[in-house]
């Protein structure tokens, strides 16, 4: 992201970012009903949040040159806040599984309805 990119491509790239990570926790999570185990200190985990860092810099970048974009880089920050939290646990209760996709869907519903504005 520089600041000659047009505001649309900027977010098509948090977009699928975003995207691949939800799609990659969603992996490594799993889709237990009740209770996940989880292994912070798996090398999945870490790269997670790696990714995870990559995406807060993407986003930091988008903060600075669309300062009146508020909605959306809150958005962000708190998906990959909750996705943070999630591979962050040791268990992961059914109630955080599913906190985590609403806020996720919440977001890419975002993501959607921004690209049809512009």
């Amino acid at each position: 992201m520089d600041e000659y990119t047009p505001k649309y491509f900027d977010i098509a790239e948090l977009k699928y970012l975003c995207k691949k990570l939800y799609s990659e926790c969603e992996l490594f999570i799993g889709e237990s009903i009740h209770l996940s185990v989880n292994d912070p200190t798996a090398i999945e985990a870490l790269q997670l949040n790696d990714f995870i860092e990559h995406i807060a810099n993407v986003a930091i970048n988008f903060r600075i040159k669309y300062c009146s974009e508020q909605e959306i880089t809150a958005a962000i920050d708190k998906f990959l806040d909750h996705s943070s939290t999630l591979l962050g646990n040791y268990t992961i209760t059914a109630k955080e599984n599913a906190e985590w996709r609403l806020t996720s869907q919440a977001l890419f519903h975002l993501f959607e309805h921004q690209t049809k504005i512009e």
